[in-house]
């Protein structure tokens, strides 16, 4: 059953590792190496593997990336907080001849989020009157802010509306420049993700809502762009990867 599938590696065994390893476990796809704190990605002379998913943290990912590469291994990237290096990692991905699939969020269900977003900005072309504004809670672990997930969701509307020019987490810039999309982070307990877009006129408001219930969603995610880009070469976002499902 293990044939057709990519040997995986996980890189970072923090929350998101052990539930790619659960999911991994229980959908068959062979976990041939663990990386963490205790045993090094570097270290490792055997590299059994095909394809490295990595949860592992901004700090530590362009390292990760760069072995990873030299040594011509395919990699997902499930870190978040990284994306002032994207031009970087895509020209390693292109050097090296490896394939990369990264995301903001790696949920089938955000996929689909993403996707009626991006119909509302469509819409709200016809729409003077309508602003947004987005919300996003995780939980007090989480390391960047705002999540990549709200910052997507910002930019199809600045892909859309000429009214936006930019986001942004500050209040009170917002309030004197109404071309910014205001992002509003919170971080409580073990909040998995919620993210609120709100649509609101002089007349009525829109409010549209994701809520992960759990991490599977985005392990599960994570483990089907690993078996997509196996064998392949080539820097590629999951939404893209995804494009052809959705059509």
């Amino acid at each position: 059953m293990t044939n057709n599938l990519p040997k995986i590696a996980i890189v970072g065994y923090g929350a998101m590792g052990k539930v790619v390893e659960e999911i991994a476990n229980r959908k068959s796809f062979p976990i041939t190496a663990i990386y963490d704190i205790d045993k090094q990605l570097q270290s490792d002379p055997n590299l059994n593997f095909d394809v490295a998913i990595d949860f592992s943290t901004p700090d530590s990912l362009m390292e990760n990336i760069n072995f990873l590469a030299s040594k011509r291994k395919n990699i997902v990237i499930g870190t978040t907080g990284w994306y002032d290096k994207m031009d970087e990692i895509r020209a390693i991905a292109d050097k090296s001849n490896i394939g990369v699939v990264w995301g903001s969020n790696f949920s089938m269900g955000m996929q689909y989020f993403f996707r009626i977003i991006q119909r509302s900005a469509i819409l709200m072309k016809k729409l003077d009157e309508f602003d947004v504004g987005i919300i996003e809670t995780h939980h007090k672990k989480k390391k960047d802010s705002p999540s990549g997930t709200s910052i997507s969701l910002a930019k199809y509307f600045l892909n859309e509306l000429f009214t936006y020019d930019g986001y942004s987490t500050n209040p009170d810039e917002c309030l004197h420049d109404s071309k910014k999309i205001p992002i509003t982070s919170l971080r409580l307990g073990d909040v998995y993700g919620e993210h609120t877009v709100k649509i609101d006129s002089p007349y009525d408001t829109i409010e549209l809502k994701h809520v992960a219930k759990n991490r599977s969603g985005l392990a599960m995610g994570a483990l089907e762009a690993a078996k997509w880009i196996n064998r392949k070469q080539g820097f590629y976002s999951f939404n893209e990867i995804l494009s052809s499902y959705w059509s």
